[in-house]
């Protein structure tokens, strides 16, 4: 606020005119009734002004106390027009709520203070908690609390980098969005020929800006991860927290990795940051942690480390996955009654995150619901009715696909809408016997992790919450696609033998046996040269549709 509390000399200059407004406005509100009272006030009139202050102090009422720090020059309210509502809210001529206890006479200047105080109390009731927020993501903030100091030229001869050179180039590369696959290929070959020279920092560093630029070659982590496995138990906080988000980024599988990681999370658990011990277990989750040992060690744990972050750091430990595979019902008790009072600091996307997170609760953790609060229980089911924005997914050109085919059917259906906190890929609109809809969920390789055709552990909590909320989950894998040719009659049956019949309720789904890479990749070219065909020919399709105005 521009106006500040006057001093005790102000306020003593000014105490001449109180006795004066004291008796006028004391007797027009009907405050002065007592014969002590009146002759204590008509007394005041002859004494110095700090005397008449004293006089006056026992006297005073809310409105001349708000009148008194709010003014900006010292002054007291005076003969003027009729005016204020003063007292809790009042001022400006105006009631607020159910504010003022009598009104007053009030010069415009103090109207205008007291209506920049009544402003600033608004905005520290509405907006200030509001403001304790970080737009930027989550990569970005890290960007800018740490960064290597070393001034570096991108496009230098990565022949010339050394260890510290290039961690520094590939930091900033990430850091400013460089996508130039070039780049990054340079790095790549330079930074497997000095992997023995990294420092394990080093090493967390362009890690980490491998997993902001999101940039994905198999060669090269299956060369570096070798090295990480030998420098892991040297990994600090940073490094650590930066392997795990990496290997989650692009969903590389490493089982060793993730459980030798996890022992050293508990191991270095005092040097942890609270930040990154919360990207550490989203991502352990993620990545599918096994060893239940290992996960209750996690969650004795867990809630005296959480107990040390901020508001904005304990909005990212809101996360479904971790409640579903990770942590036991105390902790996950803690995280839905903690995030109730910090939800203001939240985003939309932290607020679809805990509506997803009382689901995943409410349906494979009943305990733990009703351990909650019934406040939380309140929170959670009012945030279940608002209004979250959140980004539409768009369809892949496989979803498209399997679409037309689905019409060419007669399968009348909706793609890609979102169904509480969960996103449905193609969902049919007849019901089955039973009443239950049926939808399918296309399986593109981005629902795998990379290289491999073993599902990514989200897709196997999502695929589970929704078979236990009722729907019919059926499931177009992409290798089962790529086999099919493009514009062949074999898609058709395809899917109505995928669509015969019904599934059980509460069904998991299961992972076939693991393919070799080799045979992988071989699926995966076959893949996206039906993806290429299938354009062609829509595309084909559509020139051979299309009317030529001039031809008319």
């Amino acid at each position: 606020s521009r106006f500040t509390r006057p001093s005790f000399s102000a306020a003593a200059s000014m105490a001449s005119s109180v006795p004066q407004l004291l008796l006028r406005q004391a007797r027009h509100a009907g405050h002065l009734t007592s014969p002590s009272a009146l002759c204590s006030a008509s007394a005041a009139r002859s004494l110095r002004p700090l005397e008449a202050l004293a006089v006056a102090r026992p006297l005073a009422l809310p409105w001349l106390q708000a009148s008194l720090l709010a003014s900006p020059n010292g002054l007291a309210p005076s003969k003027g027009p009729l005016g204020a509502s003063w007292g809790p809210g009042g001022g400006g001529g105006v009631r607020h709520r159910r504010g003022g206890i009598f009104r007053a006479y009030v010069r415009p200047p103090e109207r205008q203070a007291l209506r920049a105080v009544r402003d600033e109390a608004r905005l520290k009731r509405h907006g200030i908690s509001r403001y304790n927020k970080r737009w930027r993501s989550w990569a970005q903030n890290r960007v800018r609390q740490y960064q290597l100091p070393l001034p570096v030229t991108l496009t230098s001869d990565t022949s010339l980098m050394d260890a510290t050179y290039i961690t520094s180039c590939v930091q900033k590369a990430a850091a400013l969005r460089k996508h130039d696959v070039g780049l990054w290929r340079g790095y790549s070959q330079r930074i497997l020929e000095l992997k023995n020279e990294f420092l394990p920092e080093q090493l967390g560093y362009v890690l980490w800006g491998y997993g902001k630029s999101s940039f994905l070659d198999g060669s090269f982590y299956r060369d570096i991860m070798p090295t990480v496995k030998k420098q892991l138990p040297d990994f600090q906080s940073h490094a650590l927290m930066s392997l795990l988000w990496t290997m989650k980024r692009v969903k590389w599988q490493d089982k060793d990795v993730v459980k030798l990681s996890a022992q050293h999370t508990l191991q270095s658990m005092d040097s942890l940051r609270p930040p990154d011990f919360v990207k550490i277990a989203n991502c352990l989750a993620s990545l599918g942690l096994k060893d239940s040992s290992l996960r209750a060690s996690l969650s004795r744990v867990a809630i005296s480390k959480l107990d040390q972050c901020t508001a904005q750091q304990f909005r990212d430990a809101v996360n479904p996955v971790a409640i579903g595979f990770l942590w036991t019902d105390e902790v996950v008790v803690y995280l839905l009654e903690r995030f109730r009072r910090i939800f203001i600091t939240a985003r939309p996307i932290h607020l679809m995150k805990a509506y997803e997170c009382a689901v995943v609760t409410r349906v494979q953790r009943p305990e733990a619901w009703r351990s909650l609060s019934r406040e939380a229980k309140q929170f959670y089911v009012r945030l279940s009715q608002r209004h979250i924005s959140a980004s539409n997914k768009e369809p892949t050109p496989m979803h498209w696909d399997v679409s037309r085919h689905l019409a060419d059917l007669g399968e009348a259906h909706r793609n890609a809408f979102r169904w509480g906190p969960f996103e449905i890929d193609i969902g049919l609109e007849e019901l089955e016997e039973d009443e239950r809809r049926r939808c399918l969920m296309v399986d593109t390789p981005s629902a795998f992790f990379y290289g491999t055709d073993q599902y990514f552990p989200p897709r196997l909590l999502q695929h589970q919450l929704l078979t236990n909320l009722g729907w019919d989950v059926r499931r177009v894998r992409w290798d089962d696609w790529a086999k099919l040719e493009a514009g062949s009659d074999e898609k058709r049956p395809y899917l109505q033998k995928l669509l015969e019949g019904s599934k059980p309720v509460g069904a998991d789904l299961q992972d076939r046996p693991p393919k070799s890479p080799a045979d992988v990749q071989k699926s995966l070219q076959n893949f996206r040269a039906m993806l290429r065909m299938t354009e062609e020919q829509e595309k084909a399709a559509k020139s051979a549709t299309k009317i030529d105005l001039f031809e008319i």
